[in-house]
């Protein structure tokens, strides 16, 4: 049974898979870049640390080896050394590359895991788009019937505006086939939503 499927007849209960569930793929690279992530802020820390406690070693003994062969330790921090350092900067350096060749795959996996999507919630989508046009049309009708009446009320001279006008300004005129409206309508014909001859011949 396909990830977005109606749990019931009510349109509400409509549900949209994540990307990680649409892209097993997709959840696995989210989860790697994280560890990253993770992995860069510890090594981060070890870097501050390491320098904080070279910065205390006479200079003449922060090579490790040097420190060894003359019979030196480096108090508390026998890991503090130059050679730790680059060693951890290349590691937070190879993390930073690591993300960034990371976001590059995610991005297109998410174009892919997107478009899993798409084509199971197609069917819905095109319902309730198809829903809207329907329902803009008859609301076209409701706007011609107001828009008669104050014609009537016009053609009579009657100072009508205490009525307060309703008119729906928004969408256009509803006889102007140049209106929002009607450029809309004419649009979800171009996107399958909606049939030519569906359109009132009018606004077509």
């Amino acid at each position: 049974m396909p990830v977005a499927a109606l749990k019931s007849a009510k349109q509400k209960d409509f549900t949209i898979p994540s990307l990680a569930e649409a892209s097993p793929k997709y959840a696995e690279m989210i989860a790697r870049r994280q560890q990253l992530l993770t992995d860069a802020s510890s090594t981060d820390a070890e870097i501050a640390r390491v320098e904080v406690q070279i910065r205390g070693v006479p200079r003449e003994l922060r090579r490790a080896k040097v420190a060894e062969l003359v019979g030196d330790q480096i108090p508390d921090a026998p890991s503090a050394t130059p050679e730790r350092l680059r060693e951890l900067q290349q590691h937070a350096r190879a993390l930073k590359d690591a993300v960034s060749v990371l976001d590059t795959r995610i991005g297109q996996e998410r174009t892919n895991a997107s478009v899993a999507i798409c084509n199971q919630v197609r069917e819905e989508h095109h319902r309730r788009a198809r829903e809207v046009c329907l329902k803009l049309i008859d609301l076209r009708q409701s706007m011609l019937a107001y828009a008669e009446l104050i014609d009537a009320l016009n053609a009579e001279d009657v100072a009508w505006s205490y009525l307060g006008p309703a008119q729906l300004l928004a969408l256009g005129n509803p006889r102007d086939n140049q209106s929002r409206m009607a450029i809309y309508l004419r649009q979800m014909v171009e996107a399958g939503h909606l049939d030519a001859t569906e359109v009132p011949q009018a606004i077509r």
